[in-house]
């Protein structure tokens, strides 16, 4: 009898445990889910967004961060702060010289590079998080890197972000163990509803125009981490001695450069190739990172600029809390077409033609 009521007891206690007291995993991309990729490559739009923004689970649930592009997972410790992608080396510039052998003006400042501290982390791997110490998903190796599953063990609202694209956060809002949840349909409902407004967005950014007729946009962007990665306009002519401006969209979460010089900047074997490719090595070059000119007005430009036609913008963001300039301008002092490309993102491409 007493084994028969204790077998009733339970039955009835998890009758009336309801179902939603179970544990739940959620799914958020990092960037742009797969059904939006197409259409946004087509208009070479990018979106530096977690989807959704904002994931709701209960203490006990789980996230599986599963990555949709170059981003990282950082969840710091409560209280602490991203990590930057780019960061001294320990090192200062020194030696550094142009094509002709002149010495650039960036020797003694800061030597920089990717921060060891991004690259490790739990991408494929389960972990736990309390809030006393940080979670690192590291760098996404490729198409195959499988997701990094989160749980969370105590209830709060959780920030997090890409450390590779400072600005780019999301939420998960940790309710208590019984608070009702919002269910997977409504999950999947706001990721649709955020891959809609992405997709506007994106169109709007294809058809950006400067607002200066000597200004040239390195990219453009609009909210939610909408990016198009492409020089607006694409072609400009200008007339000898006029300065042309380079600047970053309003908003943007990017980092760009505007630059040109010899070769192509998609072979690591020319100048320009090398400068693009040491953005991949641990140390950066310094010729590819800082201005080609002091900071000091308009430099000129000729096809014999630093022995060969080299003039770089330096990285530019349009983040006000960094170093790095939102602009930079060059006068176009000899007739000819000249192409700039970005180092970061080789496929931008933009012409200018000084007549």
């Amino acid at each position: 009898m007493r084994t028969r009521i204790a077998m009733v007891a339970s039955v009835a206690i998890a009758v009336a445990v309801p179902a939603t007291a179970e544990a739940a995993t959620r799914t958020v991309d990092a960037g742009a889910p797969a059904s939006a990729q197409r259409a946004l490559r087509a208009q070479a739009v990018e979106v530096n967004a977690f989807f959704p923004s904002t994931t709701t689970i209960r203490v006990g649930d789980s996230v599986r961060f599963r990555p949709a592009g170059f981003h990282t997972v950082d969840i710091p410790e409560r209280g602490g702060s991203l990590l930057p992608f780019i960061a001294p080396i320990g090192q200062k510039v020194e030696g550094a010289v142009d094509a002709a052998g002149a010495p650039y003006w960036f020797n003694g400042l800061d030597a920089l590079g990717p921060n060891p501290a991004v690259f490790a982390g739990s991408f494929g791997k389960r972990v736990t998080y309390d809030g006393t110490k940080r979670v690192q998903s590291g760098i996404p190796t490729g198409p195959n890197t499988k997701p990094m599953t989160v749980r969370f063990t105590r209830a709060g609202s959780v920030t997090y972000f890409c450390d590779i694209h400072p600005g780019m956060k999301g939420r998960v809002r940790v309710l208590g163990r019984r608070a009702n949840r919002p269910s997977a349909r409504a999950h999947a409902a706001a990721i649709k509803a955020q891959v809609t407004r992405a997709l506007r967005r994106a169109r709007q950014a294809a058809a950006v125009k400067p607002d200066d007729s000597r200004t040239v946009l390195v990219g453009s962007a609009k909210p939610g981490g909408v990016e198009s990665y492409r020089f607006f306009p694409s072609r400009l002519t200008v007339n000898v001695g006029e300065t042309v401006t380079f600047r970053m969209s309003r908003g943007s979460l990017e980092d760009h450069t505007a630059t040109t010089g010899a070769g192509d900047v998609e072979d690591p074997k020319t100048f320009l190739g090398a400068l693009a490719a040491s953005f991949q090595s641990p140390a950066i070059d310094p010729a590819a990172l800082y201005p080609s000119d002091p900071p000091t007005g308009a430099a000129q430009l000729t096809k014999a600029s630093h022995g060969n036609g080299f003039w770089n913008s330096g990285v530019l963001d349009a983040r006000r809390r960094t170093p790095m300039p939102e602009s930079n301008s060059v006068r176009m002092a000899e007739a000819g077409t000249y192409t700039f490309v970005c180092m970061i993102h080789p496929f931008m491409k933009g012409t200018v033609v000084a007549k």
